[in-house]
């Protein structure tokens, strides 16, 4: 069947003039690989949108938690704490790409979508489409043949714009949202994580009972505080050991442990291996483009 398309000549009007939004790295993960926990934390520099083209996970996202399945995209704007714990599977494989310099009208930097918007998105009948715009960023960033730079930045802005307007169909902004009581302990906890942080001292500042607290932050994050607590703790520290040369005693005492001992034994817990492999394991699925 022959179909005529329309040439639409304005070059994504949504992107504000002059911004050029650059691609730092896309990932595939494959099998039981793709089962590494990537506990809370933040990036303020960059946006991440994930594709789950095979497998499932249990993602929080904004203090909010989204049980994700086959073909659900995950955005993660700038400056957003996510925790990732996808679902141990042979079959498993998921996609990443981060970006940086990304402008929208409206919106701040490297954000896809207001925050009030909802994290996860169905890709429904354009499943065909992302899957294959990630695999073209995949393999042109692998091989790095001829051009692949310019290759890279269609297909990247093609995903730009093909989540976007997924996001745009599938999720409706509520202006009348206000502040909820598990929203105000999230970011409580998230300003004081690292320092000696008790449930008496979040009880104290919202004037709420413990038994409350722990029943209303369960509800809306999926964790008892205390578990919060531990999975931000791990969560920033995975991000020291990615992004810094910094020891492990050093980030152990940067994110809220007195005790070496104590910190590699809940990171491990955590995490599943201590955080002397952590990086090494991490780097080694990792592809960056240049």
């Amino acid at each position: 069947m022959l179909t005529h398309c329309q040439d639409d000549n304005r070059i994504y009007p949504d992107f504000a003039e002059h911004s050029a939004p650059k691609l730092l790295f896309v990932c595939k993960t494959e099998g039981e690989e793709s089962a590494i926990p990537r506990v809370m934390h933040k990036h303020d520099d960059r946006l991440e949108i994930m594709f789950i083209a095979r497998g499932s996970g249990d993602y929080v996202i904004g203090g909010k938690n989204y049980p994700a399945q086959e073909g659900d995209i995950l955005i993660f704007n700038s400056g957003v704490v996510h925790d990732e714990r996808p679902h141990s599977s042979r079959d498993s494989v998921i996609y990443s790409c981060g970006l940086s310099g990304l402008r929208i009208s409206g919106l701040q930097d490297n954000h896809l979508q207001p925050r009030e918007y909802r994290a996860l998105v169905k890709s429904g009948s354009h499943f065909s489409s992302v899957h294959g715009l990630f695999e073209t960023l995949c393999s042109q960033c692998f091989r790095q043949n001829n051009h692949y730079g310019v290759i890279t930045h269609h297909a990247m802005n093609a995903l730009l714009i093909l989540v976007r307007n997924l996001c745009e169909e599938q999720q409706a902004k509520n202006d009348e949202r206000t502040l909820s009581l598990g929203e105000q302990i999230k970011d409580f906890i998230d300003e004081n994580y690292a320092t000696p942080i008790t449930l008496d001292a979040i009880t104290q500042k919202l004037r709420i009972n413990r038994f409350y607290l722990i029943h209303v932050f369960k509800q809306f994050s999926g964790y008892p505080p205390k578990q919060y607590i531990i999975r931000r703790r791990v969560g920033e520290a995975q991000s020291l050991l990615l992004n810094t040369d910094l020891g492990v005693s050093e980030i152990a005492a940067r994110v809220g442990y007195d005790s070496v001992n104590n910190f590699h034994r809940v990171f491990k817990m955590i995490v599943g291996i201590p955080p002397s492999q952590y990086k090494v394991r991490w780097m080694d699925g990792m592809k960056l483009s240049k």
